[in-house]
């Protein structure tokens, strides 16, 4: 991977929301930079995305097999919308 291709990344503004969740679209992300080797100094999970993960009870692990097995936000989107649905109250 090019070190241009690295430095090019950037993920999402942290006030973006996408299928009405807080901070998917950020922490897709960078979920998305890990996974290609491309994440550069951003950090993942950061203490902000730890706090997501925690509030949506997921551990980063599953979070990123999630984004993983996502072609897109769409299919992320419905894939934590049915997370969300099961999980306790």
């Amino acid at each position: 991977m090019s070190e241009s291709r690295i430095l090019d990344f950037k993920p999402r503004a942290r006030s973006m929301v996408i299928g009405d969740i807080a901070w998917l679209a950020r922490i897709a992300d960078k979920a998305r930079a890990q996974l290609e080797g491309r994440i550069g100094d951003y950090v993942y999970p950061c203490p902000a995305d730890q706090r997501f993960l925690q509030e949506v009870e997921l551990s980063a692990e599953a979070f990123t097999q999630m984004v993983s097995a996502c072609a897109d936000d769409d299919a992320l989107i419905a894939c934590m919308r049915k997370h969300m649905e099961g999980r306790s109250q």
